[in-house]
């Protein structure tokens, strides 16, 4: 897919993978959605950055909460009559053994990680069905692949994020095959969730980028694990 022109929401886009997402987007000539739900500051750097590469948008959005993600992508209907490309990106994780969690802990890491990822895409898939076009990039883990100790619960949550990636695929892409669905897999990033350890969040943008160009050679509902394109 050519990106030029095309509208792309990302989802927690004021930092980490998702601002390097973002600007990479913007790069490509695509207009972009810079999403945030708190950090407001943040997100105003980065739409101004991606604004001066393609003209841009930013929404307040909280994606555990329906109402809020509806009033979002509405605005940005409004704004430039169609999204092209999703990508679930906003994530949180509690880096506590599973019986040192909270009730709180666990709950806000299912509500923004996998119910976060089904509000928006519930959302979006009418328009994308309407225009009979358009991409779901998931950003998955490593942890989603393999549990990992410490991470129980987030690692459950993007185990659930690429089961959702494959039952969307086979449920809409076998009868609307220009509608896909990717779970893109970054291993330990350098950003805050990770107390900055692991590659440069711009690896994985450059990723998730190719996997909109559809240039990976991967079909709808595959992985697309970013240590192999490195």
């Amino acid at each position: 897919m050519e990106l030029r022109d095309r509208v792309v929401l990302v989802t927690g886009s004021s930092q980490g993978i998702g601002k390097e997402t973002a600007l990479e987007f913007a790069k490509q000539g695509a207009s972009v959605v810079i999403t945030y739900n708190s950090n407001k500051k943040k997100a105003e750097e980065i739409y101004k950055e991606c604004n001066k590469l393609k003209e841009s948008f930013i929404v307040c959005l909280d994606v555990t909460d329906r109402n809020s993600v509806k009033e979002g992508v509405e605005k940005v209907i409004d704004k430039f009559g169609a999204i092209d490309i999703l990508v679930n990106n906003a994530g949180i994780v509690v880096w506590k053994k599973f019986l040192e969690q909270s009730k709180e802990e666990i709950d806000s890491q299912i509500e923004v990680n996998i119910k976060g990822v089904i509000n928006m895409t519930k959302e979006i898939l009418p328009y994308f069905k309407a225009q009979n076009e358009g991409k779901v990039i998931n950003i998955g883990s490593g942890a989603g692949k393999t549990g990992i100790e410490g991470w129980s619960v987030y690692s459950s949550t993007k185990f659930a994020v690429r089961g959702l990636t494959q039952a969307l695929s086979d449920e809409i892409s076998s009868n609307n095959p220009d509608i896909r669905f990717y779970a893109v897999n970054p291993g330990m990033t350098s950003t805050k969730m990770t107390r900055f350890k692991g590659i440069s969040p711009k690896k994985v943008s450059e990723a998730i980028v190719n996997t909109a160009k559809e240039n990976l050679n991967k079909y709808s509902g595959e992985d697309i694990d970013v240590g192999d394109f490195m």
